[in-house]
């Protein structure tokens, strides 16, 4: 292996222990809000008298942005230039990503790019569309679990070297 491929699959493992991390973070705000908790429009109205609440609303969209921004930014361009891809525009890689089956739609992770400008930028303006924005993330969390692991199942295939150093996959419910 050349000291640049060398440099970049440590950067890969790298990226993977703290996607690893950040997944398994939102994982759990996830089931802490959705699991335990009827997220409708009642509830979004009464986070203004329920600190508590807001904060498991914060931690998860947070983590929710997190993640997305760490997959889409940082992941998969690395991931890419392991396979000797030039890593490009965000739309660009997410295009490679899902001809070479790591990401379901494109179109998808579009939208749930939108879900995530939804709850960071109109936090609480309306609650009904904040609680629609929710309910979209509650599912399109899922795609970026399938993602990680689609990658991961990618690096065993492709890297068999690396397979000892990555994390493991992350099962969501």
């Amino acid at each position: 292996m050349s000291e640049q491929a060398e440099s970049t699959a440590l950067r890969l493992l790298s990226l993977f222990e703290i996607t690893h991390k950040e997944a398994t973070h939102l994982l759990y705000s996830w089931q802490q809000l959705f699991s335990q908790r009827q997220v409708d429009i009642d509830w979004v109205k009464g986070l203004d008298t329920s600190p508590d609440e807001a904060v498991i609303l914060e931690a998860f969209v947070s983590r929710y942005a997190r993640l997305q921004d760490n997959i889409a930014g940082k992941l998969i361009p690395v991931w890419l230039e392991t396979l000797s891809e030039r890593p490009a525009s965000q739309l660009e890689n997410l295009n490679k990503a899902e001809k070479l089956g790591v990401i379901a739609s494109v179109e998808d992770w579009l939208s749930a790019r939108q879900v995530r400008n939804a709850l960071v930028h109109e936090y609480m303006v309306n609650p009904a569309d904040m609680a629609d924005a929710l309910q979209l993330a509650k599912v399109a969390t899922r795609q970026f679990f399938d993602t990680y692991n689609a990658i991961n199942a990618y690096v065993h295939n492709t890297h068999p070297g690396l397979v000892s150093k990555l994390p493991a996959r992350i099962v969501f419910p």
